[in-house]
Formats: structure tokens, C-alpha cells, sequence
């Protein structure tokens, strides 16, 4: 999945910022943390969570937690979850994209409002994290 920039100004400000947090996705920019530092620190983080990385690898993968059949199967009683990770670097600042795989829509209704609670209890936690971690390195 590729962005595409339909103003060049807006990839400038995008960069400058530190999170993007959307409907969808959500954007993270680590500067002076590497690459490997970043995956390494949101896989322990999703493992911790109960994600298990299913499919790519610790930069460009997909993170599940729950049955994806039983959500097919039984719906909202069953909870399904997944995400696209993405972690890139570029000079001293790394990326990481936060991205629904799955919205819910199995679940209904109710299987989508767990999925959008999900969403936003990992991207408030995550967005945490990144104070922390860009405060930490300013101060260095």
C-alpha cells in the first residue's frame, strides 16, 4: 500500500509533525530512534498486548489477536483483531504507520465499535509512548 501525495507541501508537513492519528491509520515519527529500535519496541508492545505477528515480518507485517474464523462463524462473540504495521527510516527519523487490516464489519455493529475501540486505546497508548520517548531524546 503506497501514499499517494497529491500536494507536495503536504508530504513537508506531514514529516514535520510528530503524530497523524486518522480514521484508519495512524502515523508515528521517531526522530533520532533507528529502524530495528522501533520494530523491535512495537512488536515487545503488541506481544505484551497478545498480538502475534501473522504474516510479513517486524517492519512490514501484519499483527492479529483472536480467530478469524470464529469471527466469520459467531460474529461480535468472538473478537478479532488485526493491524498493519509499518516501520521505515529515513536519516535519523523512523516511521511507524499504525493501519486497521480489519475494521469489524464480521462482528456488525458491535464488532465494529470493538475494533474502533481497539484502534483507539493502541494509538492513545502508542501516542504516549512517542511523548515519552521524544522527550527522553530532546533531552539527551
Amino acid at each position: 500500500m503506497s501514499e499517494e501525495i497529491l500536494d507536495e507541501n503536504m508530504a513537508t508537513k506531514a514529516t514535520e509533525q510528530d503524530v497523524v492519528i486518522e480514521k484508519n491509520q495512524a502515523v508515528y515519527y521517531f526522530k533520532g530512534m533507528d529502524k530495528e529500535t522501533l520494530a523491535d519496541k512495537v512488536q515487545q508492545y503488541l506481544s505484551g498486548k497478545g498480538y502475534k505477528l501473522e504474516e510479513g515480518t517486524k517492519f512490514t507485517g501484519k499483527y492479529g489477536k483472536g480467530s478469524k474464523v470464529g469471527r466469520i462463524l459467531l460474529g461480535a462473540f468472538v473478537k478479532r483483531f488485526c493491524w498493519d504495521i509499518r516501520v521505515e527510516q529515513s536519516g535519523d527519523t523512523s516511521r511507524l504507520a499504525l493501519i486497521k487490516e480489519a475494521k469489524g464489519y464480521a462482528g456488525g455493529i458491535i464488532g465494529v465499535n470493538q475494533v474502533n475501540s481497539e484502534y483507539a486505546t493502541l494509538t492513545q497508548s502508542l501516542k504516549a509512548w512517542h511523548e515519552k520517548a521524544q522527550s527522553k531524546q530532546s533531552n539527551s
